[in-house]
């Protein structure tokens, strides 16, 4: 069931009307698609968003939801210590973390919309200092090779899901990386087949799926070799076990 984009700007909104009415609430932070890129808001969205309160009280909104019980909740689910996944029964699902103010100089997270907040002075919250990956293509491309030799050795000793995950899932993302900017600094997958449209026919012949890593990891090597130079070494044994 596909919510309306005025149906989650409307539980977001509803979210932040509850959390005023608590005691030691202080700022509700929209993030993402919710928060600053609402352009990018539509049916496939979710709730991504902070809830800042005062030292001392962070417990209180992890241990009982009823904050957020604006609408009936059919799921919760903590997956760490700072937060929940939950769903609603209407099928809005949304993910949230609980910061104290304590905290929040440590957490890396992108410039966030304030639904809610007890006070001005707490702006600077919505706009955080984000520390990304530094654009080192070179680097990246190394890790890549490095993930394809050990992927292969992996697949070459029968352990194909573990090759599976260096070749399929870390090379790929470090060639995304060295590739270029990507629009999530948290995740070089999201929007690729927006931002790169011209990767996605090579996305094709790099994740071919279990079992298929060896030619995988040929297609991944001949985008390297054309992009960055590849150790002649490293590159004979890499070609050895594509042809084991």
């Amino acid at each position: 069931m596909h919510m309306r984009r005025d149906d989650l700007l409307e539980r977001m909104d509803a979210i932040g009307r509850s959390v005023a009415e608590q005691e030691g609430t202080l700022m509700l932070l929209a993030l993402g698609s919710i928060g600053l890129e609402m352009e990018r808001l539509d049916d496939y969205s979710d709730l991504d968003f902070f809830l800042i309160v005062e030292d001392g009280h962070k417990t209180r909104f992890i241990n009982n939801l009823d904050w957020l019980a604006v609408e009936p909740l059919a799921y919760q689910f903590q997956n760490t210590k700072d937060g929940h996944k939950v769903m609603y029964e209407d099928g809005i699902y949304a993910e949230f973390a609980v910061f104290e103010i304590v905290e929040m100089p440590g957490i890396t997270y992108t410039p966030g919309r304030v639904v809610w907040q007890r006070d001005e002075a707490l702006d600077t919250f919505a706009t955080p200092k984000v520390v990304t990956r530094q654009a080192d293509a070179a680097h990246r491309y190394e890790e890549a090779l490095t993930n394809l030799y050990v992927g292969l050795l992996r697949e070459r000793r029968g352990e194909r899901l573990a090759g599976f995950e260096l070749i399929q899932v870390a090379a790929v993302n470090n060639v995304l990386l060295a590739y270029g900017e990507t629009s999530d600094p948290f995740n070089p997958t999201r929007r690729v087949e927006t931002t790169h449209p011209e990767l996605v026919a090579r996305l094709e012949e790099w994740l071919p799926g279990y079992g298929k890593s060896v030619e995988a990891a040929a297609a991944i090597l001949r985008h390297i070799e054309a992009h960055h130079p590849v150790n002649p070494t490293l590159k004979r044994e890499i070609v050895r076990l594509l042809q084991a």
